[in-house]
């Protein structure tokens, strides 16, 4: 081997090999429980699953995302854009959140995609459920008014509750025997309407809301609780 192949070898590994310290590599879960991705190496039937630990795949993207389908379908995968973490885009059949940590896509059904809260004077209406409540769901219609400071809070809601919720989708009933749930910090537990497709979503949240809060939009209604896997109520619209 002569001196000038040496010298293209020698340039062409440190090429590579800069080329790999310079790659910024992410990991992102990336699955789908969709039927018509049977065949594929990434269909996995728990991919719907709230704390899915399964296949991975190594990426040089932005972030990882989490896709939830009216149907109930879920995909999980990597992503690049221009996006912040806990960002969602709407689209018409389905609803997607972004993250940029490695393997960031799980424990999430982008439940902060779902309804944004404004403070406003409310026009409230009961919503009506299929079994008995522990307390009476209310929905929120109405346009933003200015935040006043002398408005006491309807319920004293405890910082530190470390509520478990249900956690599922496509769960029109819960069963404390068949239904997951997750223990954690979280300060209220959450059902989410899809009003288009009766698709419902059970779930935790981080942030604290009155015991029987609801907030309609355009898409869905989402209500809150605040005891141990109070979301076993049904809710109809």
């Amino acid at each position: 081997m002569d001196q000038q192949t040496i010298i293209l070898l020698i340039t062409a590994l440190l090429t590579t090999a800069a080329v790999q310290l310079t790659t910024a590599w992410n990991t992102c879960y990336y699955c789908s429980d969709d039927p018509s991705w049977i065949g594929s190496d990434w269909y996995d039937t728990e991919c719907a699953a709230y704390d899915y630990r399964g296949l991975t795949v190594e990426h040089t993207g932005t972030g990882c995302y989490i896709r939830i389908y009216d149907s109930g379908y879920v995909s999980r995968g990597p992503i690049s854009g221009d996006f912040e973490d806990g960002d969602c885009y709407h689209l018409r059949g389905y609803i997607t959140c972004f993250c940029k940590d490695k393997n960031c896509n799980t424990d999430s059904y982008c439940e902060q995609c779902f309804s944004t809260l404004t403070p406003s004077t409310p026009e409230q209406t009961t919503v009506t459920t299929t079994e008995p409540l522990t307390s009476t769901y209310t929905t929120t219609t109405a346009e933003p008014t200015s935040p006043t400071t002398d408005a006491s809070p309807a319920t004293t809601i405890d910082p530190a509750a470390n509520l478990s919720c249900y956690n599922c989708m496509n769960c029109a009933s819960v069963d404390e025997d068949t239904t997951p749930t997750i223990e954690d910090n979280f300060l209220s537990c959450s059902t989410i309407l899809v009003l288009e497709s009766g698709l419902v979503i059970r779930g935790g949240s981080y942030d604290a809301h009155p015991d029987g809060e609801c907030v309609t939009n355009t898409a869905t209604v989402q209500c809150w609780c605040t005891s141990d896997i109070c979301t076993r109520n049904s809710i109809r619209y």
